[in-house]
């Protein structure tokens, strides 16, 4: 009897150490899919994810696999292993298109490719690009999306990137004395990017180059679009000071100017 009760705390202390570490002995797909989304509510994540992904290997056919689907990309995404997420995300859009999850999967496609690029621009931006093509990709296939909001401030986000590695180049080339490379550079920020900040950056730089090869109304004639059009931009009082330059060269007083 000794023996039988000890066999039996034995084997209760391993049902009960499983379920502590995330494994569970579930009978259905339902009762698995609960416990693994009372895994990833509470943050544990790896188990949550290995839960999510039995269930896929073992009830492919459930109605709820879209959502299955879904929650095994969070939890790599909440483990920041976006390459693994992009591809849990990247199989519920393509195997499971009409999921009223699709919208959410292609977004988090795009927000992993913008988190996994660098923060600093002036590093290799191609991860930016791919998430600026997936978000553009959902604007245009979920135009009803409650999303839509979502995704379109992401987008500005990743733009705006993109145009401060523009205009650093521009600014590389601008500080070496190469200006027709730096204008190359400027003008694509100014005509191609929306950016307020970097467009204000790149007009007063433009500005200083025309100055610099005495084309003073070119100079005159951006500096007055920048404050104009970007009042309170961080340059703005350096532009002010650039305006009074030119306006010098040129002859005009500040006062009869009128800015």
């Amino acid at each position: 009897m000794r023996v039988i009760s000890l066999f039996v705390m034995v084997l209760t202390l391993l049902i009960v150490g499983c379920s502590s570490s995330g494994k569970f002995t579930k009978d259905n797909a339902e009762d698995q899919y609960a416990a693994a989304k009372n895994l990833y509510e509470r943050g544990k994540y790896f188990q949550a994810s290995e839960a999510f992904r039995l269930i896929v290997f073992n009830y492919s056919g459930v109605s709820f696999i879209d959502s299955v689907q879904y929650y095994l990309g969070m939890c790599y995404f909440k483990d920041k292993d976006y390459i693994l997420a992009v591809a849990e995300f990247r199989r519920l859009t393509r195997n499971f298109p009409q999921s009223p999850l699709a919208d959410d999967a292609q977004l988090m496609i795009g927000k992993c490719y913008f988190l996994s690029a660098p923060k600093n621009a002036g590093l290799d931006q191609s991860d930016t690009y791919t998430a600026i093509s997936e978000l553009e990709n959902f604007i245009e296939d979920f135009p009803q999306s409650d999303l839509i909001g979502e995704a379109e401030e992401l987008l500005a986000k990743c733009k705006a990137r993109i145009a401060e590695k523009t205009f650093k180049n521009g600014e590389q080339y601008y500080k070496m004395g190469m200006y027709k490379a730096a204008r190359i550079y400027l003008e694509d920020v100014v005509t191609n990017f929306d950016s307020p900040e970097w467009r204000g950056c790149a007009l007063y730089l433009l500005a200083q180059i025309d100055r610099k090869e005495k084309k003073y109304e070119d100079s005159e004639a951006k500096l007055i679009n920048m404050l104009q059009t970007f009042p309170g931009h961080k340059w703005e009082h350096k532009a002010e000071k650039l305006l009074r330059k030119v306006r010098e060269h040129m002859g005009i007083s500040q006062q009869a100017s009128g800015l």
